[in-house]
């Protein structure tokens, strides 16, 4: 038995840490990309971007998220 990715895709969640809700998702980065996503100007440009209109979290959290299934 082993895990196995499901998708060989990596969806990246920007999540307001104060109250874990979910703002918004950038889905089908790959592992060799994913970190374009996480320096500062990068996050500071997509979410001034997404929630443009919207009150900015004082906190936020950055995740990538990988599924595994047991075979």
């Amino acid at each position: 038995m082993k895990y196995v990715k499901t998708s060989p895709r990596i969806p990246v969640k920007y999540i307001d840490a104060d109250s874990e809700n979910v703002l918004f998702e950038v889905h089908d980065r790959s592992w060799m990309n994913v970190n374009e996503l996480l320096s500062e100007f990068s996050v500071n440009s997509i979410v001034t971007t997404e929630l443009k209109g919207k009150k900015l979290p004082k906190k936020l959290l950055v995740l990538t998220v990988s599924e595994f299934t047991l075979q």
